[in-house]
């Protein structure tokens, strides 16, 4: 997670619950490397990019919803929520150049479902469950 990424997910978390302050070693960017401090940004992340699905017309976003969220941004990782299994990961990224996508390790030709299947084994069971329930 980036700097600013980190440092607006926990203001916006401490925002929401004055008292995770007193539970965390330090909410600064030192923080960032204490796992406990990381994780209450990392589910500010996580909620802050399920309620923007949503609000974009993903009606329950699971975890794999905000994978492609993080890594893509708003409008993709809308579009690849979207997008039927068979679609090319090539034609929802299109800003994205071949040298890109493949940095990003998608291949050439891979699908959004196979995209899907390779970042849920990766994540584990909860990578199909709704963050918003």
């Amino acid at each position: 997670m980036s700097d600013g990424t980190y440092t607006q997910a926990m203001q916006e978390a401490l925002a929401s619950n004055p008292s995770l302050a007193a539970s965390l070693s330090d909410t600064g960017l030192a923080g960032q490397t204490d796992p406990a401090t990381q994780a209450v940004a990392a589910a500010q992340y996580l909620k802050d990019a399920a309620t923007t699905l949503q609000s974009s017309g993903i009606s329950n976003p699971t975890a794999l919803d905000a994978r492609g969220y993080y890594n893509f941004g708003l409008k993709a990782g809308v579009q690849l929520a979207q997008s039927s299994d068979d679609t090319s990961m090539a034609e929802v990224l299109s800003n994205m150049s071949a040298a890109q996508l493949a940095s990003n390790g998608i291949t050439s030709g891979e699908t959004v479902g196979e995209w899907k299947a390779s970042v849920a084994a990766k994540m584990g069971s909860s990578a199909n469950s709704p963050i918003l329930t």
